[in-house]
């Protein structure tokens, strides 16, 4: 249909027009009636376009049936006090009716509209459940890899299902704080990061002498890369925590993101002992866990001594928002 309201007023001229001369050639069979073929007129006209053709389309018809088709013809007058009674009736009928098919036009376009809206959210919420399901499956085939893993090395039973419940919690994490933009299921690294240095001082570090700091940006990341970032900085706090104090040494633990041009960089510095070399350094299946990560980021690990005390681990990574999800799938 037309935009323009010359055009719709245009063909509300023609169309009425049209229904008068119907009118005309049917004047033998209906001389009592001459507003009659003009309501469908009306009706379409109103459905068609907006209220102003509508109500156009009654003033012009109302004009034609006074000067045509009612006593005395040719003049906009009517003598009879009936037919000035039907005439008036007849025009509030027809306002009525423009009125109410250009509000059931309205109603309709917004049933569309709503319509067009929820079948663009069901398809959004269904492409949402398709990528978590496929991102769950593979967050509990990589545990089910690092328990085998686990199974088949040597060490403390318990460590290793410490750990594990340590990395099904960096899962969780993600998934609560897991958010939708632009199509896309991505976890602000601030929020993230931050929790989750939160978490670890109040459940590991409890009454031990070693704060635990975060200065994070925020970077929208892709719930994939959140898990493998959070999987690392879990990793590499924990160690901190497990090897850098012994025997109630006091220090501290500084976390830090940032995105660096196009890379996001994730730095964990600790002031501990750093790496003794008569000092068993658990299974290494948790060095194995992060640098398999790191390759599946596309980024590097970093572990190397601080110029005095501690270490310091840097992960490197190129920063990919602008992925498409079915990108994402497939690297997955």
């Amino acid at each position: 249909m037309p935009q323009a309201a010359w055009a719709q007023y245009g063909i509300t001229l023609l169309l009425v027009g049209l229904t008068a001369l119907v009118r005309y050639a049917l004047d033998p069979l209906l001389f009592k009636y001459p507003f009659l073929v003009f309501i469908p007129t009306i009706f379409v006209i109103s459905l068609l376009f907006d209220r102003g053709a509508g109500y156009l389309a009654v003033a012009l018809s109302g004009l034609c049936s006074a000067w045509f088709f009612m006593k005395p013809e040719g003049v906009l007058w009517i003598a009879d006090p009936g037919d000035r009674l039907a005439f008036l009736i007849y025009m509030a009928l027809g306002f009525g009716i423009a009125g109410g098919a250009n509000a059931l036009r309205r109603a309709n376009e917004q049933l569309r509209l709503s319509w067009d809206q929820l079948s663009a959210a069901n398809a959004e919420k269904d492409l949402m459940l398709h990528e978590i399901h496929h991102r769950i499956r593979n967050d509990l085939q990589q545990i089910c890899a690092q328990l085998t893993l686990a199974a088949h090395r040597s060490g403390n039973g318990q460590d290793i299902v410490s750990g594990t419940i340590e990395r099904i919690g960096v899962l969780s994490r993600v998934y609560v704080r897991l958010r939708r933009v632009e199509g896309v299921n991505i976890v602000s690294s601030k929020d993230f990061l931050e929790s989750l240095v939160e978490d670890i001082q109040l459940g590991v570090v409890g009454v031990r002498p070693v704060a635990v700091g975060a200065e994070v940006d925020d970077v929208d990341l892709d719930m994939g890369v959140a898990v493998a970032v959070g999987t690392i900085a879990n990793e590499l706090i924990t160690n901190a925590l497990k090897y850098a104090f012994p025997d109630g040494r006091s220090g501290r633990i500084d976390l830090t993101f940032r995105k660096e041009d196009t890379h996001c960089v994730l730095r964990v510095c600790d002031n501990g002992v750093g790496i003794l070399s008569d000092r068993p350094q658990g299974t290494g299946l948790g060095g194995r866990i992060m640098r398999q990560l790191a390759l599946q980021l596309r980024g590097s690990l970093d572990i190397e001594p601080q110029p005095e005390h501690g270490l310091k681990a840097t992960l490197r990574f190129p920063c990919c928002r602008e992925a498409s999800p079915d990108d994402r799938l497939a690297a997955t």
